[in-house]
């Protein structure tokens, strides 16, 4: 009983640690089978990690049931996630180092379960078998010209002869001459052919041109791959040759770069999104405002906690106006879009609340109160318009109703109570709030915390009531500003947090 006792307690640790390292293996693996990992990570890295898949299955470490048992939670297997990676690795668009090792992983996983698998990438004909064939390549020649050969001796075997009576008549040199010549071109001409079948050109040398080259070939720089490519390409010295080049393939990248969610953007962000902030079109370069914005936009709409702290941390230091007032917007856009409230680009942008309201008005008070467009050259078509509408049904037709999840409202509360601790530690700051300059930030401070609290109204969250509440008082103590546009923008706040606030909070700081 003690003998067996032990050679259990033996066996434990074993188990044990076969177990930790298949987890440790699934873990690897699954990040290996992502498709983000493939096109994002370095060539020489994913070399790195595919030998360490390779050298358990290479060297028998592993068995069959050890590919085929659920380590995750969800039950999946080992051999599922390597045959998806592989399945992304052998993709034709893929680099010729990554396709080699998805097969190195196949052919090693297949030997482990008892299949063969064999790639001729991987494994090129012997030189036995490239004499073989190029022996039958000559053979395939000789005949050719045999062939050809025997069609001009044919050819000269029987020629033709015309007489014609009324013709000229020519001695027998010009005769000798003329067959000289004739003797010349057929010769001319098998030379040619000779030549054309000892050349390379030919259907099986003829190549299709790929339809989706990216013309990667033809750039001055490598397109950045990763974010800490653009953020080199970005700090690049003016004095670089190609430092135009970098710059704007960083902007044009960066963006779809950072809506991947790469694995390095935590740690990237702060000096991003700094870099951003302050970068200057040295280079006159097209369309730089927009990837730029572009850019700050997609780091606060994929890691909004974090951008916002930055930008609202920039805020603080010695920096221009125009700086703050764009932090300003960029929250407010961030807001917009994680809230689902930005319209659709391809839809007629509405240029003003009243333009809203007639858009919302049925077409029949639209014709009645004279609120229809007409200054879009449809004066020639009005009389027809009118004809036709009195025969018109006056109900529009149904639409489908679309629901969009509001993403905002989980980190609205974080994201607005700071800008409420920015104001509350900087308020006795006059290079912030203090002049003409202050009165500019005061009123854009108080209405991107309008259209942030808007933006969140819909999530159901208590603390959402208490800032509203501490807006109102806010906006409130500036109702009777010297400054039009701060009167205008407390205006603005209070109307948002009307909807949000009980009735008799209202009343009681009116009165």
């Amino acid at each position: 009983d003690s003998d067996s006792e032990d050679s259990q307690a033996d066996s434990l640790p074993n188990f044990n640690a076969v177990t930790i390292f298949l987890s440790q293996l699934f873990a690897v693996a699954s990040v290996w089978c992502e498709d983000i990992f493939i096109t994002r990570t370095d060539t020489l890295q994913q070399q790195y990690v595919t030998e360490f898949l390779l050298h358990p299955l290479e060297s028998k470490q592993l068995n069959q049931n050890d590919l085929q048992k659920g380590l995750s939670d969800d039950g999946t297997p080992l051999a599922t996630m390597l045959v998806q990676g592989v399945t992304l690795r052998l993709d034709v668009s893929r680099s010729e180092s990554i396709r080699m090792d998805g097969m190195r992983v196949a052919e090693a996983m297949a030997s482990l379960l008892g299949q063969t698998l064999r790639f001729e990438e991987l494994h090129p004909p012997e030189e036995d078998d490239v004499g073989i064939l190029e022996d039958e390549v000559t053979e395939d020649k000789k005949e050719k010209k045999e062939r050809r050969r025997n069609r001009t001796n044919r050819v000269r075997a029987a020629p033709r002869v015309l007489v014609d009576p009324d013709a000229e008549y020519f001695t027998d040199d010009s005769d000798s001459s003329d067959s000289s010549q004739s003797d010349s071109s057929i010769d001319s001409h098998e030379s040619d052919e000779s030549s054309d079948s000892n050349s390379s050109w030919g259907e099986d040398s003829l190549q299709p041109y790929p339809m989706n080259d990216d013309e990667e070939d033809l750039r001055r720089v490598p397109r950045p791959r990763t974010l800490r490519d653009c953020l080199a390409y970005l700090l690049t010295s003016d004095k670089d040759n190609f430092a135009y080049d970098k710059q704007h393939s960083a902007l044009m990248e960066l963006a779809s770069i950072v809506a991947s969610q790469p694995l390095d953007l935590l740690d990237v962000v702060s000096t991003l999104v700094r870099v951003l902030l302050f970068l200057e079109d040295k280079f006159n370069m097209e369309e730089f405002a927009v990837k730029r914005w572009d850019s700050l936009v997609a780091f606060g709409v994929n890691i909004p906690l974090e951008t916002c702290m930055l930008l609202v941390e920039e805020m603080r230091g010695n920096i221009s106006l125009g700086t703050r007032l764009e932090a300003l917007t960029i929250l407010g856009a961030v807001a917009q879009e994680l809230s689902g409230l930005r319209r659709d680009p391809q839809q007629k942008a509405i240029p003003s609340c009243c333009d809203q309201e007639v858009a919302n008005c049925s077409t029949k008070l639209q014709r009645v109160l004279n609120l229809h467009d007409t200054s879009t050259g449809e004066d020639a078509n009005a009389a027809l318009s009118t004809q036709s509408s009195k025969t018109r049904r006056w109900r529009r037709p149904r639409t489908s109703p679309t629901t969009t999840t509001n993403r905002f409202g989980a980190v609205s509360v974080q994201m607005i109570y700071s800008l409420f601790a920015f104001l509350s530690q900087t308020r006795n700051d006059e290079s912030i709030w203090g002049g003409p300059i202050g009165e500019k930030f005061l009123s854009e401070f108080l209405k991107t915390l309008s259209i942030m609290l808007y933006c969140a109204r819909t999530y159901p969250s208590p603390a959402l009531r208490v800032l509203s509440a501490d807006l109102f008082d806010l906006a409130w103590s500036f109702h009777d500003a010297k400054c039009s546009e701060v009167r205008c923008a407390a205006l603005t706040a209070m109307a948002t947090c009307v909807s949000m606030v009980p009735v008799e909070f209202v009343i009681s700081r009116a009165s």
